[in-house]
């Protein structure tokens, strides 16, 4: 996991185009969006048993046998009951939060990364339309005459 940040400094450093340039920029991006997704995804597993049994799990007798209230479910839905969490803004731990952070900037990287590549070959395209290629002095190559050059 190491090497992509590693690949990341070596390719941005020792770029030469624009095209280096903002892929490594667009790497890094999704470096961190995976760095995120890895760090979400492991904060709640649990290994199973090693008999292959929960031991806090009970099983029902009879599967069908289950009394269902509506009242009950309206209470726990509007926080009457007391039991459990809320559900809300407050039970994302301090891991997830950083996890968030990360695809976010992330996602802002890759984007902006993007953008500015495809800026920069709008901006090749139009110094290669104008007649002196952005210079004072129009380039003519051997062989080309000057009312040929583009």
């Amino acid at each position: 996991m190491s090497f992509q940040l590693v690949g990341f400094l070596l390719t941005y450093l020792l770029h030469t185009t624009h095209a280096a340039k903002n892929g490594s920029r667009a790497g890094l991006g999704i470096t961190l969006v995976q760095y995120g997704f890895y760090m979400k995804g492991s904060g709640g597993v649990v290994s199973p048993p090693a008999n292959g049994q929960d031991p806090q799990y009970a099983q029902s007798p009879d599967p069908d046998s289950h009394d269902f209230d509506p009242n009950q479910v309206n209470q726990a839905a509007q926080g009457g009951d007391g039991s459990g969490s809320s559900g809300g803004i407050g039970d994302i731990a301090s891991s997830e939060w950083l996890a968030y952070a990360l695809m976010i900037v992330g996602w802002f990287i890759l984007i902006r990364a993007v953008s500015d590549f495809l800026k920069a070959r709008r901006h090749e395209q139009l110094v290669l339309q104008s007649p002196d290629r952005g210079l004072p002095v129009p380039i003519i190559a051997a062989g080309e005459e000057s009312e040929t050059v583009v």
